[in-house]
């Protein structure tokens, strides 16, 4: 008898311990989405910071980190970080060297007479890089084709634009 009785004991322990843990699971799952509808926001706001950045051209400083954007942007890594994973789905080294290269190849064929005038090296480091080797393997990336063949066949068609 006192066996049953010490079952019954424990199984309505349990079955309070269970419907407690339920009720805190709930409440939390409340919060963590509470939560996260806050940090959706400040993202966003980082986002946004990132996009205004983007148009003074800030990516062209070849000094740039992630640690010196986020304080320029009066935020902090982790948080700069989450919004470019999040948004832009990539992680920072790969987003700032895409913005660079876009806009390098936009630059360039607006004002393709730089490509006779400027070294590779040269051309790299006005977009930011301070490796020839970084650059060339992010332009790649980007295009498909080594930034030397790209810029050829650039030169190329002004070449067959102006012979017209």
């Amino acid at each position: 008898m006192l066996f049953f009785l010490l079952i019954g004991f424990v199984l309505i322990g349990y079955g309070v311990v269970k419907a407690t843990q339920e009720k805190i699971s709930t409440s939390s799952d409340h919060i963590i989405q509470q939560n996260y509808k806050v940090k959706r926001e400040i993202l966003e706001d980082i986002l946004d910071k990132v996009e205004y950045w983007e148009t003074q051209n800030g990516f062209l400083d070849s000094r740039i980190t992630q640690r010196s954007l986020a304080k320029t942007l009066n935020t902090n890594s982790a948080y700069l970080s989450k919004a470019i994973n999040v948004y832009k789905k990539q992680n920072f080294a790969s987003y700032l060297k895409g913005v660079r290269i876009a806009y390098a190849i936009d630059h360039l064929q607006q004002n393709p007479e730089m490509l006779k005038t400027k070294s590779m090296i040269q051309i790299a480091e006005m977009y930011g890089f301070n490796s020839l080797t970084v650059f060339t393997k992010a332009f790649k990336n980007k295009t498909g084709t080594t930034p030397g063949i790209f810029f050829r066949k650039m030169i190329e068609q002004e070449f067959r634009k102006n012979m017209q």
